[in-house]
């Protein structure tokens, strides 16, 4: 390798590096990092436009356009994410002390086949939205016409409505609400996103503005989406949504592009009656009714806080289904109420709209980048032609800036590496969608996002990773052909100028493909609703006996709590009936349905009975409406692609059966025999209770399996069992029985 190219790359590595480290304390070295990525990329593209196409057969020129274009798209996008995070938006809040006289507002849930459990949730949570109660008035638009939801709403005491059709799915539902309303401000919710006490103080107070016609918060979510809770990555990965909901939108409002995502937004009545209400014909009605309002010189807001939380979707395949409809949508609204064209949009606001419909060809480019090293090593099809030493030259300089100007201005909230795993784990489906979407017109029905899921069961999805396995299938071919090449290389003609920037490409794209395998795997969600990590104190009463504990995560449903005092033993092992209070909760009945000792203290999970409306609402305010933990700022660690994969095959095991226990166990240390259909073998007790209790052994046996344990403790004299879970520890067995005589 030549001197001066080891110089220059050295040089040019270092100059960035340090553009990127002043770029945390200095934002006019974000900029100008932006701007060296502009012009390095710029530079690099001209080059590979000029000097590096292919040219020894058709199908390798035809190759090397299509991922010269490629890049050329993905460049053209980053062009976009530069302008929109070249200077900070953070809009100002107006107070309602701001109004003259306060609008009226009419709150829309819309709902069609969600579960009432997750309806009541959001019903409860918005009758707590602080706001003078006359000007406030809440319609759940039931597309469903379910009679067991509109027992609900008289419950809650709010309006219900149906309409004798579906027509125009979510759009047509809240126009047909718009007909049966009237008041000033309109607010649209989606079934599952339950908004804070706070909602309207935060955002109403942008009306002042008589020109501004609709406010938009973000969608934030409070589960684990399926990369964060099948990859068991929760606590390095923020959701995959919040990068666009946080950071893209808050850029966009700099220049009133805001995007109408369907829930969580306000709109001035007189505003949507201008333009015909809420968009039809398209999938993706928010996205159209949103940048209709924003024509003819009319202001959006975005108010970038935590005001209301739902689900997102919560297996792979549903997310997949999601985004499918999303992709359809925006081609569809291109075709009816074209950006370039639409009267009244600035040149940013056409520019903003036309990127976010790019957006979803990213499927199409992503599988361009995938495919074109795998056809160089396995089947000799160049992309590119040019020497190796050349390459670095500009190929480096270029990759680097864009992984540290990214990095830079992402906020923590997103990298290179993961947006590549995230593209890479939907981009076959995209593929065919933007395909099947522009070529055969097909009429989508529109499907409701799965909501509140619950599985017992682990399970693989075999369709929906069969596009991985084959891309793995080519991985694996490619690099085998590599080693061959090196092995035998007269017989093996490769290029190895271009050789070795393909192999690190599919490389590069094998971690992502490896973790959309992964992803692949859904884990069961055994909980119908959401537990949330909270610091709450309590006290239990058992009987004639009370004992303080400690909240350690909650839902509407149940808790896991901590106890201090072990002397509650007798109370908790029996029948007793056990009450709680905690917060605004008060003497609420509960079912134990494990415990746990756990170094001198006992945890707890507990399920809430015959809640009263009264406390509902109490743990719907301490959840949701005002949440406890509200202030406190998740802290990510770091998000390494090889420790996804490991932490993945290490934790992918079933769950500690010491959280199904209904009583508490006695760690001991007792010699004692196991007798398996008359054949005895000696094994040593590890703990016991009331209920079963854990052996050690040196065999094999089987669950479900029947032995009598014997020691010489007077409660395990002749104990008859089921063997409920074997484990494998070295030459050791690990059983847990369960005793039934």
């Amino acid at each position: 390798m030549e001197i001066a190219l080891l110089e220059w790359l050295g040089l040019s590595t270092i100059f960035l590096v340090v553009v990127y480290l002043l770029s945390k304390k200095f934002h006019w070295s974000k900029q100008l990092l932006i701007v060296l990525f502009l012009a390095i990329n710029a530079i690099y593209l001209g080059w590979r436009a000029a000097y590096t196409l292919p040219t020894m057969n058709t199908i390798s020129i035809i190759a090397g356009i299509v991922l010269l274009l490629t890049e050329i798209a993905g460049f053209l996008q980053s062009i976009v994410f530069s302008i929109i995070s070249w200077r900070p938006f953070n809009r100002k809040h107006i107070p309602l002390s701001e109004f003259k006289e306060l609008p009226t507002v009419d709150i829309f849930i819309a709902t069609y086949n969600e579960s009432e459990d997750l309806l009541k949730r959001t019903i409860a949570a918005t009758t707590l939205i602080r706001y003078p109660k006359n000007l406030l008035t809440i319609y759940v638009c039931d597309d469903g016409r379910r009679q067991s939801v509109r027992e609900l709403c008289q419950e809650f005491g709010i309006h219900y409505l149906d309409r004798k059709d579906n027509s125009h799915a979510k759009a047509g539902n809240l126009n047909h609400a718009l007909t049966k309303s009237k008041g000033e401000i309109v607010v649209t919710m989606d079934a599952d996103m339950v908004p804070q006490a706070n909602f309207l103080e935060r955002t109403i107070g942008q009306f002042t503005d008589e020109k501004m016609v609709f406010v938009q918060a973000p969608q934030v979510f409070y589960n684990d989406d399926p990369f964060q809770y099948n990859l068991f990555f929760e606590d390095r990965i923020t959701n995959e949504q919040d990068f666009f909901m946080r950071h893209l939108e808050q850029g966009k409002d700099r220049f009133n592009a805001t995007m109408y995502v369907g829930s969580n937004a306000l709109f001035r009545r007189t505003a949507l009656e201008e333009v015909g209400g809420f968009a039809t014909g398209v999938i993706t009605e928010d996205m159209a009714t949103g940048m209709l309002l924003q024509s003819d010189n009319r202001n959006s807001a975005f108010i970038n806080e935590t005001l209301a939380v739902g689900l997102s979707p919560e297996t792979y395949a549903d997310l997949l289904k999601q985004r499918d409809r999303w992709c359809r949508g925006n081609i569809q609204v291109i075709r009816k109420w074209n950006p370039l064209t639409l009267k009244g949009l600035s040149f940013m606001q056409r520019l903003l709209y036309m990127d976010g419909i790019h957006y979803w060809f990213f499927g199409l480019y992503k599988m361009v980048f995938l495919l074109a090293p795998l056809l160089f090593l396995v089947f000799n099809i160049y992309s590119l032609e040019v020497s190796f030493n050349e390459l670095l030259w500009f190929w480096v300089p270029a990759f680097l800036s864009s992984q540290l100007m990214f990095k830079a201005l992402a906020d923590k909230k997103r990298t290179v590496l993961w947006s590549h795993v995230y593209e890479v784990a939907m981009a076959p489906y995209m593929a065919i969608s933007v395909l099947s979407e522009i070529f055969l017109k097909k009429k989508f029905k529109f499907n409701v996002t799965r909501k509140g899921v619950q599985t017992d069961q682990r399970r693989f999805l075999w369709m929906t990773s069969m596009p991985y396995l084959v891309l793995a299938g080519l991985t694996v071919a490619a690099l085998v052909k590599v080693v061959l090449y090196y092995l035998f290389p007269e017989q093996y003609h490769v290029n190895p100028d271009v050789l070795y920037i393909n192999i690190f490409w599919v490389l590069y794209n094998a971690a992502a493909i490896i973790l959309a395998i992964f992803l692949s795997f859904e884990r069961p969600r055994h909980r119908n609703s959401e537990r949330f990590p909270i610091d709450l104190q309590g006290v239990l009463h058992a009987e004639d006996a009370s004992v303080s504990f400690r909240v350690l995560n909650i839902s509407e449903s149940g808790a896991r709590i901590e106890l201090d005092a072990l002397s509650l033993e007798s109370y908790l092992s029996n029948e007793s009936v056990f009450t709680v209070s905690f917060a605004g909760v008060k003497d609420v009945k509960i079912e134990k349905r494990w415990i746990n000792p756990k170094d001198g203290k006992l945890l707890m999970g507990i399920k809430f009975i015959d809640l009263e409306q009264s406390n509902y609402a109490e743990l719907i305010r301490v959840l949701f409406s005002e949440p406890v933990n509200a202030n406190i700022e998740k802290y990510y660690d770091k998000a390494y692609l090889g420790s996804a994969m490991y932490r993945f095959i290490r934790r992918t095991k079933k769950e500690d059966p010491s959280f199904n226990r209904q009583s508490i166990r006695k760690d001991v240390t007792l010699p004692g025999q196991l007798d398996i259909n008359g054949q005895y073998v000696e094994a040593t007790v590890l703990d016991y209770s009331e209920a079963g209790c854990s052996v050690k052994l040196n065999r094999s046996l089987k669950i479900d399996q029947i032995v009598t344990v014997t020691t010489a403790e007077r409660e395990l004299a002749e104990r008859q069992a089921q063997i409920c879970w074997v484990r494998k520890k070295g030459r050791s067995r690990y059983i847990g029985l369960k005793f039934i005589a």
